[in-house]
């Protein structure tokens, strides 16, 4: 699922957000409000009798979904190379429509027992009585479908009941990137003659010139840089590696701050002052210190906006589709096409150019 890490973290993914928490995920700690009464008849195969047998058989079901479900995050984490807020967040979606089940029918019911009808009432739960949007929804289908599809492969059911679920259509919105004049600010902000400000003008410029992922970007190696080739590798979703070329200003970024690294054993490209791996979190905090820092207040600027800016500023450069698509380490044409947007002024200057024919 390409679409897992704009998803969830858009998304979140999410999967990803302003202020760093995903909004939908906020959304859903909801969840525990208004439960449905246990028992309704349909949701699941047949209403549980006394001939289901006692208490210990049930957890013995419950027991099974949480082992698949760790078995899940574990494709997630190796198979699939998900981050960890985009596998934290099909985990949370999953846990919380177990309790919803759970509830609904008295006791945790085998999979196989759960119904297309069973997963519709959650998402009814989640929209009327917690008012949930479009996209959190989608999230959600994205996550119990991903599970029993999961789950069929390992052969825990035979038919995935979330295949019958239609995604809610989606309202298009265009992406928030910044103009050239507003990128160059962003990277000057940094304080050019101190260790960590040369590792955040070399962050700031890689994100923006090469439209790394969060995750990508904080799991380069010092072996993936090659600065005589002027080339990076990065390791993307699905654990897809592509070589990303290097400009001018990247390879000037990078070359100074290599000069002041911190001396560390970590094979990491970017550490933080202890000689560690930066987190998500710290290069987060750092674009969002700097976006400040320059003035630019669009909302959520963040490394994921950064990306945007890298492709909408290689389309506007006129470079073809299919080349950004690569780049980007999109999987399908679909989500490069968002990057087509053209703003008004551009679309006047086009107009104007006919006046001539009159």
């Amino acid at each position: 699922m390409d679409g897992t890490d704009e998803t969830h973290h858009g998304t979140h993914g999410t999967a990803g957000g302003s202020n760093g928490k995903d909004e939908s995920v906020r959304e859903s700690k909801d969840t525990n409000k208004a439960l449905p009464m246990a028992g309704s008849r349909g949701i699941f195969g047949r209403r549980r009798t006394a001939k289901d047998g006692d208490g210990g058989e049930w957890r013995t079901m419950a027991g099974k979904y949480l082992d698949l479900l760790n078995q899940f995050e574990q494709f997630l984490r190796v198979e699939r190379n998900l981050s960890e807020r985009t596998r934290g967040a099909y985990i949370y979606d999953l846990t919380r429509f177990q309790e919803f089940i759970t509830v609904l029918h008295g006791r945790t019911p085998p999979l196989e027992a759960v119904t297309a009808e069973a997963i519709r009432e959650y998402l009814n739960h989640l929209q009327v009585e917690l008012a949930y949007k479009s996209t959190t929804l989608a999230r959600v289908i994205s996550s119990i479908r991903g599970f029993f599809d999961f789950a069929v492969a390992r052969g825990a059911v035979d038919v995935s009941p979330a295949a019958q679920i239609r995604t809610p259509k989606q309202p298009q919105k265009l992406p928030i990137y910044l103009v050239y004049q507003e990128l160059a600010r962003l990277l000057e902000a940094p304080e050019p003659d101190t260790p960590a400000g040369l590792r955040d003008r070399a962050i700031l410029a890689t994100l923006a010139f090469t439209g790394t992922r969060l995750s990508e970007i904080v799991g380069v190696n010092l072996r993936d840089l090659d600065l005589l080739n002027r080339t990076l590798r990065v390791l993307g979703k699905g654990s897809k590696e592509r070589i990303i070329p290097l400009n001018e200003i990247i390879q000037d970024a990078i070359s100074r701050y290599l000069n002041v690294r911190w001396l560390s054993d970590s094979p990491a490209l970017f550490l933080n002052k202890a000689g560690k791996r930066l987190t998500g979190r710290s290069v987060e905090n750092i674009v969002r210190k700097y976006a400040l820092k320059a003035g630019i207040f669009k909302d959520g600027i963040s490394p994921h906006k950064l990306r945007h800016t890298f492709a909408t500023l290689l389309h506007a450069s006129e470079v073809d589709l299919i080349e950004i698509k690569a780049l980007m380490g999109h999987a399908s044409i679909a989500s490069t096409q968002i990057y087509t947007h053209t703003s008004n002024s551009r679309l006047r200057q086009a107009v104007r150019k006919l006046e001539n024919l009159g």
